[in-house]
């Protein structure tokens, strides 16, 4: 379990990271493919995010652990991001 919640911080540092950059990059050219990298790094956090828990260890708590509730909220960003990020139109 731990190492799957280490795989979803990590996607989620990368999308967080992307994001950030994406807000602050000045050129057109570098906004494209920054939403480019952005798509495909919320692509992998989603995937992380809906893979199916390894067995749950004797430490891990009730249903609706922290960590439950913060793989859900990844899954619903990264859905988000996907949506907003992920197919962009012609000439973008």
């Amino acid at each position: 379990m731990r190492e799957a919640n280490l795989r979803l911080g990590a996607a989620l540092a990368e999308v967080e990271g992307l994001y950030s950059a994406l807000l602050r990059a000045g050129s057109p050219r570098r906004r494209r493919r920054l939403r480019a990298e952005l798509a495909r790094a919320a692509d992998r956090l989603a995937k992380v995010a809906a893979a199916p828990p390894g067995p749950p260890s004797a430490a891990s708590g009730a249903r609706r652990s922290r960590w439950g509730r913060r793989r859900v909220l990844a899954e619903r960003g990264a859905a988000w991001i996907t949506a907003r990020y992920g197919r962009p139109g012609p000439g973008s």
